[in-house]
C-alpha cells in the first residue's frame, strides 16, 4: 500500500489581502506547530506558511529525509505557486540550513527570491559542521542530548513511548545538519537577519557572525538570553523584527514606485 504523501506547505489562517507571506522551517525533531503561536503575533499583511517536511505531526507515517538536497527537491514545487506575491523565509537550526539551501536553488532556477532572510541558531553554511556528531550515536545518548538542547518539555521524557517514537526523526535531522557539505556560491543579493542564544555552546556568536559572508546586501545579527532555544522567550521581539523590516521593505517599494 502507498503511503498519501500530505503537503510541504501549511498555511493556517489565509490572508486574502497579505502583501507578503513568510514562510517557516522548523528545526531538527520539529514540526509546522512550533510556529503556531506566531500567527496572532504577525502583521495583518503578512501570510504565515508552515513548512512541514515528512515524518513528524500529521506525516509520521512517512519516513523523514536525511539530506537538504532531498527537502529542497520536495519543496520547491509546492513553493512555486507561491512566488506570486513576496516571500520572507524564517528558519531555526535545521530550519535555517533548509531556507538558505532553497534560495540558493531559487537563484540557480531564475525564481524570485525571498525578500529576506532571517537565520535563527545555526553556524554559517561555510564553516561546515564542527561539534559532534550526534545522528550517530545509540538511543540512551541522544536522548541526553535532547535534554540538553532544551527543546523538549521534560514532561515528555516521562510519557512511555513518546520520546522514543521521536529518535528515529530526530537522527534524521541531525543526518540532515550534520552531513551537510557546502559548495562555495556566490554571495546572495538579500538581506540577511540573524538571530541567536548568548548561551548556546552548539552556535557560538562567531559561527553567527560569519552569515554576514552569504549575503551582498543588509546584514545584521541579534543576540538574545539563552541557549539554542532562546526563542522561545524572545519570540515577541524576534517577530518584531520581521514585522519591522516588511514594513520597511514595503515602504522602500512604495517610495520607488513613486518616483
Amino acid at each position: 500500500m502507498t503511503t498519501a504523501v500530505r503537503p510541504w506547505l501549511r498555511a493556517p489562517a489565509p490572508v486574502p489581502g497579505a502583501r507578503a507571506r513568510l514562510l517557516c522551517f522548523p528545526c531538527a525533531g520539529s514540526g509546522s506547530m512550533m510556529y503556531h503561536p506566531w500567527r496572532p503575533l504577525l502583521p495583518a499583511d503578512l501570510e504565515l506558511w508552515q513548512v512541514q517536511p515528512p515524518g513528524r505531526e500529521d506525516r509520521t507515517s512517512e519516513p523523514p529525509l536525511t539530506h537538504v538536497s532531498q527537502m529542497v527537491d520536495a519543496l520547491l514545487p509546492e513553493l512555486r505557486p507561491l512566488l506570486d506575491k513576496p516571500v520572507l523565509f524564517f528558519g531555526h537550526s535545521m530550519g535555517a540550513l533548509l531556507a538558505y539551501t532553497l534560495t540558493l536553488r531559487l537563484r540557480e532556477e531564475g525564481l524570485p527570491l525571498p525578500r529576506h532572510l532571517f537565520l535563527s541558531a545555526r553556524p554559517a553554511p561555510q564553516r561546515g559542521h564542527r561539534g559532534p556528531t550526534r545522528h550517530i550515536l545509540d538511543d540512551a545518548a541522544l536522548l541526553d542530548v535532547l535534554r540538553e538542547l532544551g527543546g523538549t518539555p521534560e514532561a515528555a521524557f516521562s510519557v512511555p513511548g513518546l520520546v522514543e517514537s521521536l529518535l528515529p526523526l530526530v537522527r534524521a535531522d541531525f543526518t540532515v545538519s550534520e552531513t551537510y557539505r557546502h559548495t562555495p556560491v556566490p554571495p546572495l543579493d538579500v538581506p540577511v537577519s540573524v538571530f541567536g542564544g548568548l548561551a548556546d555552546r552548539l552556535v557560538p556568536t562567531e559561527a553567527l557572525e560569519d552569515w554576514r559572508e552569504c549575503t551582498r546586501d543588509r546584514f545584521s545579527l541579534r543576540l538574545f538570553p539563552g541557549g539554542h532555544f532562546y526563542l522561545h522567550d524572545a519570540l515577541d521581539q524576534i517577530v518584531q523584527v520581521i514585522a519591522d523590516e516588511h514594513a520597511a521593505t514595503g515602504s522602500r517599494q512604495s517610495a520607488g514606485s513613486v518616483r
